[in-house]
């Protein structure tokens, strides 16, 4: 009986994915807008000690966005990437940029290279969302008092 639980348990072993343990970039938090430099953070998931040492950021090469179709606006070349770590020790990407973005939104390749491996992933940040909610009702409201007056 042991026998067969130590089979089955090695065979779920060996199904268990070793890349889910890779270190891997999760989603982005912007925090600027249209008209202002880049402010944004990517958390690290999975990340090592070892991993965060030899973990190197940067926009993928002009040939990675052709590959995915995407258009590589030469804006990017200023983008700025510092590996840190949040208050409660998450570590994270800070993005940012010198230079005002003037584009609504923005799709980039992230590219992450370290000892163990490499990753690609694509973002889009939307830097002029639309308005919802009261915003709109009061901006309607506002234009309708305006051609309803005298």
């Amino acid at each position: 009986m042991s026998r067969s639980f130590a089979g089955w348990a090695v065979a779920g072993l060996l199904m268990f994915p070793l890349h889910a343990l890779a270190l891997g970039l999760g989603s982005i938090d912007l925090r600027s807008g249209l008209g202002q430099p880049l402010d944004a953070e990517v958390a690290l998931t999975s990340a090592t000690a070892e991993d965060l040492a030899s973990l190197r950021i940067e926009v993928a090469s002009r040939e990675a966005f052709d590959r995915y179709g995407l258009e590589r606006p030469a804006f990017l070349d200023g983008l700025r990437f510092e590996v840190s770590t949040r208050s409660g020790g998450t570590p994270v990407v800070r993005i940012s940029s010198m230079q005002p973005i003037r584009e609504p939104f923005v799709t980039f390749l992230l590219e992450a290279r370290w000892a163990r491996g490499r990753l690609l992933r694509e973002y889009t940040v939307l830097l002029d969302p639309p308005l919802y909610g009261s915003a709109i009702s009061t901006a309607t409201r506002r234009a309708v008092a305006t051609v309803a007056a005298p």
